[in-house]
């Protein structure tokens, strides 16, 4: 069990007591992310990765991981077929667009999705966390 499961699994058991949830958010913020990207990206892209992402009803659902054997058990056989970036949650977080629903172990006991809403507090937390370095 990782940390993150820890705080999910607490904040799970306390019914979403805001403490608990800010575990959670902090713990994401701070751990290590494998994020599933296209293997076949351009060489004439800007960009450098191309994460793996589903639209399911016009909405955006992206994966991340918190280790990489659980991106590889995700992957399966198609593990051949993608590539992945590790990245801390807090530039992930920092990184992505808060319309996107941010998956994090996928398949697993403590798979956890965050809403766009739940991004959007996170970016929050994020652009707080750089004030106070800043300061």
């Amino acid at each position: 069990m990782t940390e993150l499961d820890q705080a999910i699994a607490a904040a799970y058991g306390s019914e979403g007591k805001q403490d608990d949830v800010n575990k959670v958010y902090l713990t994401l913020l701070r751990s290590t992310l494998f994020l599933p990207v296209r293997k076949d990206q351009d060489s004439l892209d800007d960009e450098p990765f191309r994460p793996l992402f589903t639209v399911i009803n016009e909405e955006y659902f992206m994966l991340a991981f918190d280790t990489l054997d659980r991106l590889i058990a995700w992957a399966g056989d198609q593990m051949d077929k993608i590539a992945y970036v590790e990245l801390s949650g807090r530039d992930l977080v920092a990184g992505i667009n808060e319309k996107v629903y941010l998956c994090v172990n996928l398949d697993t006991q403590y798979y956890k999705e965050f809403s766009p809403d739940e991004v959007f507090q996170l970016k929050k937390i994020v652009a707080r966390l750089d004030q106070l370095k800043g300061a």
